[in-house]
């Protein structure tokens, strides 16, 4: 029973699904049947049609019948044949013969394609025809009208064309001929060949207007100007040569060769009408000629500006000689009262040798100028050069004198530092003998006499002769520490006096308080008969504080009154 089951169960599967399958293939069928019959209702015989109203003969024709058959083909011979590949489609899925039928489907639909793209390829072809001849209608009297006007022109400048006229009367000739094939073409219902004439026509046309405007002035370049630019150049290097100017290592007769020899390949490309790079080229070459004008105008301005500097040089030698004959001077007496590095006496023996060579220098240059060996222009240059040079030395006269001014600015600010610092001293003592302390601590006086002896060792150093501004300046900078030290010292030291002095006396009051009160203002009065103050201060407020915790501002605000 189960096996009955089973067998009912897949043929109805199997009938479910061939229903499907086959739902599908007739819908496939369908769209390619309503894609057949929507190739089969286009108005292609209407658009073939009107090459009817054409002139029909020769390539109009020929095209015309070829349209038609191979329309009248596809209607009467592919597209029933479809017709039955569509029956045998139906058949095929009426018999559950899916698989051959879905390939018919894909050959069949291939098939349509093809149709699609020869039906394009033959409207385009059809239109081509149609809208070349309505373009030739269009464009032929323009071209012509083009035509007769170049041929007008051309007769007008027959004698500015120059060797250029035999090739050009051949391309007005070939235009001609063109519009003679045209006729002929157009005659004969060719009209695609007849448009090639007509558009090459036209090119022609434009490109001897062109020519024929262009070629003229190309010619007047090549035949008039640059030559006689030329000659005038080599007239003009001619006439300095003979005024003297050495002009050998300009090159100018190879270049000038290689500018004539490029105007002649211009001039030979001209004769063929080779004239699209002519202009580039021409304007090239005059451009080369003018960077030889150029060369020339400097070089006559080169042979001023030597003339006019040469004797402004010599002055400016001299002068440099004597700033330097002078420094010299400077530094022999500087040596007398001052230390004298090795290198800055170094630097002005070479200074003396800076000035002899450029004394050679500006002989070997007014010698050139004189004798005219070379070009002006070079000696110009070794002028620019001679002058760096020069002015170099002099900013190196100038750095070296301003060092000699600081060596005597630095020993001017070290008298006045040291002036300044022992009337610091002066001052400490008086304000020591003013405060009628008892006495200093050993600390303070230690460095009162350091800072004494090292105003005395700096004071001695600076009347040495020769002076090491060096050493002095270390010296100066040293007593100038200690006595700024020491002067804080003692002023905090008299501080200090008053202060342990009047702790001492406030504390008095409490004295009777108790006996360490008693004994610490006793050991207080101790310490400050042997000056330690600071000790003295802290030993009277330790004993004070318990009864007056505010004991040492009350007594510093005393002292500050």
């Amino acid at each position: 029973m189960y096996l009955i089951y089973s067998i009912i169960a897949v043929a109805v599967i199997f009938i479910i699904i061939s229903s499907v399958l086959r739902k599908r293939i007739y819908k496939e069928v369908d769209r390619l049947e309503e894609w057949k019959n929507g190739i089969l209702n286009r108005d292609i015989p209407e658009e073939i049609g009107k090459v009817k109203k054409l002139h029909m003969s020769g390539q109009t024709e020929e095209k015309f019948e070829t349209w038609r058959n191979e329309w009248d083909d596809i209607v009467g011979g592919i597209l029933p044949d479809i017709e039955e590949r569509l029956f045998d489609i139906e058949d095929l899925a009426a018999k559950n013969r899916f698989t051959k039928a879905k390939q018919l489907i894909g050959v069949t639909e291939q098939r349509l394609n093809g149709i699609e793209e020869q039906i394009k390829e033959l409207l385009k072809d059809v239109h081509q025809l149609v809208e070349s001849e309505e373009q030739n209608r269009t464009e032929i009297d323009s071209v012509r009208t083009a035509y007769k006007d170049l041929s007008t022109l051309i007769t007008k400048k027959r004698g500015s064309l120059g060797a250029g006229l035999p090739t050009i009367d051949e391309k007005l000739d070939k235009v001609n001929e063109l519009l003679t094939a045209f006729d002929t073409a157009t005659e004969d219902g060719s009209y695609l060949l007849a448009r090639q004439h007509l558009v090459e026509a036209q090119s022609f046309v434009d490109n001897l207007n062109d020519l024929v405007d262009r070629y003229p002035k190309l010619l007047v370049q090549v035949d008039t100007k640059i030559p006689a630019e030329l000659t005038e150049l080599q007239g003009g290097i001619a006439e300095m040569e003979e005024a003297g100017y050495q002009l050998e290592a300009f090159s100018l007769e190879s270049r000038l060769e290689h500018i004539a020899g490029e105007l002649e390949k211009v001039k030979e490309d001209l004769k063929h009408l080779k004239y699209e790079g002519a202009e580039d080229k021409l304007t090239e070459l005059s451009n080369q000629i003018e960077q030889l004008y150029d060369t020339l105008d400097y070089e006559v301005e080169s042979k001023g500006y030597v003339e006019n500097k040469i004797e402004q040089l010599s002055e400016q030698v001299e002068a440099i000689k004597e700033k330097v004959d002078l420094l010299e001077t400077e530094m022999f007496e500087v040596q007398q009262s001052y230390f004298v590095s090795k290198e800055q006496i170094e630097a002005q023996k070479d200074m003396k040798e800076n000035v002899v060579d450029l004394m050679n220098d500006l002989y070997v240059i007014i010698n050139l100028a004189d004798n005219q060996k070379q070009t002006y222009t070079s000696i110009r240059e070794l002028v620019d050069e001679w002058q760096d040079e020069l002015e170099k030395l002099d900013q190196s006269i100038e750095v070296e004198k301003a060092t000699l001014y600081e060596l005597r600015e630095d020993e001017r600010k070290a008298k006045e530092t040291l002036l300044k610092l022992r009337g610091t001293m002066v001052e400490i003592n008086r304000a020591l003998k003013k405060s009628n302390i008892p006495g200093l601590p050993q600390r303070a006086i230690d460095q009162l006499s350091e800072a004494e002896e090292k105003l005395i060792d700096a004071t001695n150093h600076l009347e040495q002769l020769p002076l090491e501004l060096g050493r002095m300046n270390v010296l100066v900078e040293e007593a100038e520490e200690l006595v700024s030290k020491n002067n804080e010292l003692i002023l905090q030291t008299i501080e200090q006096a008053k202060v342990a002095e009047n702790v001492i006396q406030y504390g008095n009051r409490f004295r009777s308080k108790s006996d360490s009160v008693s004994a610490g203002l006793i050991e207080a009065e101790l310490l400050f008969r042997q000056y330690e103050y600071e000790e003295a201060i802290e030993c009277a407020v330790k004993v004070i504080e318990p009864y007056e915790p505010d004991v040492l501002d009350i007594v510093k605000g005393y002292v500050a009154v």
